[in-house]
């Protein structure tokens, strides 16, 4: 055997090591190019997006830059007081969002937090709309969705809708940044406090149900978000994303005044202090029982009959882990 064949065995190894390195490189090269590339690319996308030219106005420049498209978002679709909105503004919401699942559904990668931030900052001034479209059987949302309905008006506001999988989309993708998702969180805690509080003593018990039932379906279908969140980043992701999310929600709660005084308040910010006493870890076992914490101290708070809050704390078990299961089914 020649000096040669004794060593080319050992070449074709190096060989192929160097070759490996150099694939194993550049793929990961690609890889981090493309993660970067993709945040940038999604607001390019919806600043090229017709929708989005029409929801800004026309005198609003071309800009894919993140921050200024998420800060001319939120300027357009929101109002100078919470809650309220004209009809352009709520058209102007109808395209960010309907433009936003789309581009999102057909692209790769996260959103920029630059723009999920504003852009959940404006959806939390949607709430009765993200109600009306995300818990199921109101008619009015869902003879609305379509892209080419437009807003109405009725004596309680401007309205708009679009579809539920839709919406879930975009919630989903905004609740890849932890104060994008916290911020929407809160709203949605924050609202179905008022709709509890606004029902009359002597009511009959439906009317008692009803905001129970949306603020259990809306609450689990954010649970289930928060769990493919999880599922998507792994536990060493999770970790991370739950605890800037704790720190959103827990950290500065205040204290509750009492019920008399601001009863949705106490509701919320009650429960708020349940979140922060369980600590991170428990976070998303107090997600899950949110619904029902908050009926219980709104039954106590409001003297309802014990009976009526029997009922209503099995329509948020129920309905809430209905919430989550249907949504689980039906994100991307």
């Amino acid at each position: 055997m020649t000096a040669l064949s004794l060593h080319r065995p050992g070449r074709l190894v190096l060989v192929a090591v160097v070759a490996l390195c150099v694939a194993l490189a550049g793929g990961i090269g690609l890889w981090l190019y493309r993660g970067s590339d993709h945040r940038t690319d999604y607001c390019r996308k919806l600043s090229e997006d017709k929708r989005i030219h029409s929801a800004l106005g026309s005198d609003h420049p071309n800009d894919s830059d993140c921050s200024r498209l998420g800060a001319a978002i939120r300027q357009a679709t929101m109002g100078s007081k919470s809650g309220e909105h004209s009809v352009r503004q709520a058209q102007a919401m109808k395209n960010v969002l309907v433009a936003l699942a789309e581009v999102t559904r057909n692209g790769d990668g996260r959103l920029d937090p630059a723009l999920a931030v504003p852009v959940a900052g404006a959806l939390a001034d949607y709430m009765p709309d993200l109600y009306g479209v995300v818990s199921p059987g109101h008619m009015d949302y869902v003879r609305a969705f379509e892209e080419t309905d437009p807003p109405w008006k009725d004596d309680t506001g401007v309205h708009v809708s679009v579809s539920s999988l839709s919406l879930l989309h975009v919630i989903r993708h905004l609740a890849d940044t932890p104060e994008a998702y916290a911020e929407l969180r809160a709203a949605v805690s924050a609202y179905a406090a008022a709709e509890f509080v606004a029902v009359p003593h002597g009511a009959e018990e439906w009317r008692f149900e009803s905001p129970v039932r949306d603020a259990a379906y809306v609450l689990g279908a954010m649970d289930a978000v928060a769990t493919d969140v999880r599922q998507d980043r792994g536990e060493g992701g999770w970790n991370e994303w739950s605890t800037d999310v704790f720190g959103q929600m827990a950290e500065a709660v205040p204290a509750p005044p009492a019920f008399t005084k601001d009863p949705a308040r106490h509701i919320s910010e009650s429960w708020g202090q349940t979140l922060r006493a369980g600590g991170q870890k428990a976070m998303m076992s107090c997600f899950e029982a949110q619904s029902a914490e908050m009926v219980r101290m709104w039954g106590k708070g409001a003297g309802l009959d014990k009976e009526v809050q029997k009922s209503l704390l099995r329509v948020a078990r129920d309905v809430s882990l209905l919430g989550r299961d249907e949504t689980a089914r039906n994100l991307p």
